[in-house]
């Protein structure tokens, strides 16, 4: 099933951003001509995640989703979580220090996304360390600087290896050509917080092309009641203690067929719930995350019409936890993961009916530290080091044998240091009897060899390794079809099966009480995922899915922190006087709790947009949990609540001034 949630910025967009005399009617124009495209148009965007080149949404082989850079201004999204719970299937759990996504019915509580594969311009996000993609307000990058982000649900490890079992997130970030100029941005919002942010970039010529983005957030958060707490000692208050901030940069430069990026971003956040049995109520528990990349990228034609593309990189990424404990005691937590590696891919299209694509990629992890030690009074508990390495060979072929007919094969093979050689295949049978119809018919393999988080941390006090971790597998079966209905409808269906197997999974060990991760016998997940979406000339849109999901273990209990029903509606519509109204609604059934069970809920945001002001720029008000509802996310058995309550409702205020 093919999802497309394009509500298109345009050239246009971007030029208001170069001359605030453009701004106003540049940004009218957009709506106009948004509300001219037909789907039509829509259907022949070509999208990068699926087989890493650009193909038609409808070619794709695995159900794609793609939010362009309209909806995420228009949505005032705040950070890559709350963008891609908007998407099929998709949804957020949050344990006040990161946040982390579910996918078809899986998401367990303390995984650190290490299942979801991010991408930015198609470089691998996720660090060797945790395997984590960090996706919420720590994540490495802004939405600002996104100009489309595309979600591939299901496994894609025979193109991209690891990390791609239940889904990839590819953000194509903006050009210079799309900003032609500077903006800048100021927020305040609940919990007195502050941001700012700015971009700036250019087209020079055909050939050179400029973008920079920076932004800088710093809030104090709210004080935090917890019933578990209330207990004579403390009153069940968090004063205080759940401050955030961030700063973060990205610059890119293209040059011809080159193009160079650098990322960096470090994010600092206070934990006000007593993690890892902390002390409560005191100041001092807070985790920062550090993340830094460099990469070198080119993409050309041979003379033989083949096409080359390759790239070299090298990244890093830095955790420090400090863990304030009775006594008074500091204990430092700190991870170090420093990585270089390369890749090339060959692509030929002048074959008859073929599209050929060879590729191999290499990674080496020269740096993966982890270190426990009490600063205060001193005391070291953990400090190892397992450097490791990677390659990999990749190859696929999408063969047109009938105008109707498409048949795409992707196999994979990969060798790293520490485990035997693995394979993952992949084929998508698409049938397409007419502009009208797509039906897609996808089995694929995946795997996530055990990080060294995983197989080595031992804290000889909550936490014990075990080496002997194997990697765990899943293969997959989806059944998705797509449909238009008259000019400006759609609706789609999309049933899947996936089964796991030697799931990675943390448990106490009744033998000494200590966590340890271990690999489970099965996991089986069965759903279908219903979505429409329908347009108007007026500029009125309105989009929504449905998905039913249920996974469950080898024993047939179900699995943690899966919500059987998800609920999603998605609108926008024009108002008086120039102003927009733009919302969505989310909901989802209730949820298994290590303990217990967590009640269903559905959270409404709303954002309204001014018409913009010429060089003063654009105002936009969003509300987000506007009935003020009080809902709860499973925990993990780091902390002593069962469930951790969300935020309730919050505001933000931007103002957009372009230059």
């Amino acid at each position: 099933m093919s999802v497309w949630r394009c509500k298109y910025s345009g050239l246009l967009f971007a030029l208001c951003c170069s001359a605030p005399s453009l701004a106003a009617s540049t940004l009218l124009a957009d709506a106009s001509e948004l509300a001219q495209m037909s789907l039509d148009d829509l259907l022949r965007v070509e999208v990068l995640v699926a087989s890493r080149y650009a193909q038609p949404l409808a070619d794709s082989p695995a159900s794609v989703t793609v939010i362009d850079r309209s909806e995420l201004r228009q949505q005032s999204y705040r950070n890559l979580a709350e963008a891609l719970a908007s998407v099929p299937g998709v949804y957020l759990s949050n344990d006040r220090n990161y946040t982390y996504l579910g996918v078809r019915g899986f998401n367990r509580p303390g995984d650190y996304n290490s299942r979801i594969l991010l991408l930015t311009d198609g470089a691998r996000r996720n660090d060797p360390l945790y395997d984590q993609a960090q996706v919420g307000n720590e994540a490495p990058i802004e939405l600002d600087w996104v100009k489309r982000l595309e979600f591939a649900a299901g496994p894609a490890s025979a193109i991209y290896g690891a990390n791609a079992l239940f889904g990839i997130a590819n953000a194509v970030m903006l050009d210079g050509g799309d900003i032609n100029g500077m903006r800048l941005s100021v927020d305040s919002g609940s919990g007195h917080g502050k941001r700012l942010g700015l971009v700036a970039g250019q087209r020079i010529d055909s050939e050179r092309d400029w973008f920079f983005g920076f932004a800088a957030y710093e809030a104090r958060g709210k004080d935090l009641y917890f019933a578990e707490f209330d207990n004579g000692s403390t009153d069940g208050w968090a004063r205080r203690s759940d401050g955030e901030k961030y700063h973060k940069a990205y610059g890119k430069l293209r040059l011809g067929n080159w193009r160079l990026t650098a990322n960096f971003s470090a994010r600092d956040k206070d934990i006000p719930n007593a993690a890892y049995q902390t002390a409560f109520g005191e100041s001092g528990t807070r985790t920062l995350d550090q993340h830094g990349l460099i990469d070198l990228a080119y993409d050309g034609q041979l003379a033989n019409g083949w096409q080359q593309q390759f790239r070299a990189f090298t990244g890093s990424y830095r955790y420090d936890g400090d863990y304030r404990y009775a006594g008074p005691v500091d204990n430092r937590d700190q991870g170090r993961a420093n990585w270089v590696g390369g890749e090339y891919r060959l692509a030929v299209t002048t074959l008859p009916d073929h599209k050929l694509m060879f590729g191999a990629e290499t990674q080496w992890n020269t740096r993966l530290e982890q270190r426990n030690f009490d600063v205060a009074p001193a005391a070291s508990y953990l400090d190892v080091k397992h450097p490791s390495h990677v390659y990999g060979f990749f190859v696929q072929d999408e063969w047109r044998f009938h105008a109707q007919w498409l048949l795409n094969l992707g196999w994979r093979y990969d060798r790293r240091s520490d485990y035997s050689a693995m394979a993952s295949p992949r084929a998508a049978l698409i049938y397409q009897p007419s502009q009208a119809m797509t039906v897609k018919a996808m089995v694929g393999s995946a795997y996530r060899a055990p990080n060294a988080y995983e197989r080595f941390y031992d804290d000889g006090a909550l936490q014990k390794a075990n080496p002997a971790l194997l990697p765990e597998r899943i293969r997959s079966a989806e059944l998705a079809a797509d449909f238009r209905l008259g000019q400006g409808g759609r609706f789609g269906v999309s049933v899947y099966r996936n089964e796991m197997r030697k799931m990675i999974d943390q448990v106490l060990d009744p033998a000494d009480g200590l966590s340890v991760f271990t690999n489970q016998s099965r996991v089986l997940g069965r759903g279908v995922e219903l979505h429409a979406e329908e347009r108007w000339a007026s500029g009125y849109r309105l989009r929504g899915s449905v998905s039913r999901q249920l996974s469950r273990l080898a024993d047939g209990s179900e699995l943690g922190n899966s919500p059987r029903l998800l609920g999603k509606l998605v609108f926008g519509a024009p108002l008086a006087a120039g102003w927009t109204a733009a919302g969505e609604w989310q909901g989802m059934s209730s949820r298994r709790s290590l303990s217990g069970h967590v009640s269903g809920f559905g959270v409404f945001n709303l954002v309204l947009t001014a018409a913009p002001l010429g060089k003063l720029g654009e105002l936009a008000l969003g509300v987000y949990n506007v009935g003020d509802r009080r809902y709860l996310d499973p925990a993990s058995a780091a902390f002593t609540p069962d469930a951790l309550a969300q935020d309730r409702r919050q505001f933000r205020l931007r103002w957009t001034l372009p230059f």
